[in-house]
């Protein structure tokens, strides 16, 4: 059987939402990461690779080591800090990318746990990443006006397109809130929902040993994938071409969100896009 991964990034600190977002309870006895998962094995990625920190590995192998269905292979990573300098801040979604090197081995996607993408988002990425025989990396964009929230700021990776619908630049913009969003509404973002080769390995611990070099002292600079992208594409490395999808992007940045949030999934659920009871 052919391997089919998807890795999801869960080491965050939920610093804003004030807790363990990536597992705290929405709808029944779910996540917003557990509707993902779901999405993920209904459109047939095989394999799951749950990014996380030491202290919180316990809580991801009871929630999900014996739930899934059996063909579905599971795989824990440490976003592991212990040769790096000391700080309590993670060193970001780069670094958590590099992490995977020793895990997978053939074309991934790669997501956020707290962010809700859609199936439809799922299935354009693995048609994408396993039917398509280009072997070039992928990104699934938003328009910025759906990705924002009533209660604060966000980050997000402003894309600038060429006529192909490929990447040509990608620059990660951060404290962005409804009150000072300085580009078009239309504007599209990533919402960290890539395709990659795993030669973009290569590239990110290359470049991560540089960022450390220029960051070693910093207690809050965060290695971003969008850098790594970036870079790739400056030096004609690859391209990164944009699935295009309607459904709606959600999140729960901070917990007042979670009211809306709560009411988006239970209207899926009532509409049968997903069952009650997911397994």
């Amino acid at each position: 059987m052919t391997q089919k991964s998807i890795a999801i990034m869960a080491a965050g600190m939920g610093s804003r939402f004030g807790g363990l977002k990536q597992t705290h309870t929405v709808v029944h006895e779910y996540a917003i990461l557990d509707f993902s998962v779901y999405d993920a094995i209904q459109v047939g990625f095989n394999h799951l690779v749950f990014i996380v920190r030491n202290e919180i590995l316990d809580v991801f192998e009871k929630r999900y080591s014996k739930k899934l269905p059996k063909h579905i292979q599971i795989d824990f990573v440490i976003q592991d800090t212990k040769d790096l300098p000391k700080r309590k801040k993670p060193w970001g979604t780069g670094h958590a990318l590099l992490s995977l090197k020793n895990t997978i081995n053939n074309p991934f996607a790669l997501i956020n746990a707290d962010d809700f993408y859609g199936r439809e988002a799922f299935e354009l990425m693995h048609d994408a990443l396993y039917q398509d025989s280009t072997q070039q990396n992928y990104f699934v964009g938003y328009q910025l006006k759906n990705t924002l929230s009533d209660f604060g700021t966000v980050s997000r990776g402003e894309c600038i397109l060429n006529e192909k619908q490929e990447l040509i630049s990608i620059i990660e913009r951060t404290d962005i809130s409804k009150d000072n969003v300085l580009m078009p509404l239309t504007t599209i973002v990533s919402m960290n929902f890539w395709g990659f080769t795993p030669e973009i390995f290569q590239v990110t611990a290359q470049l991560f040993k540089h960022f450390l070099l220029e960051n070693k002292d910093s207690e809050t600079a965060e290695f971003y994938i969008p850098q790594v992208v970036d870079y790739t594409i400056k030096e004609n490395i690859t391209t990164y071409k944009m699935l295009e999808t309607n459904t709606n992007w959600f999140g729960v940045t901070y917990r007042e969100d979670e009211p809306t949030v709560k009411k988006q999934l239970l209207d899926l659920i009532s509409e049968d896009v997903y069952p009650t009871k997911l397994w």
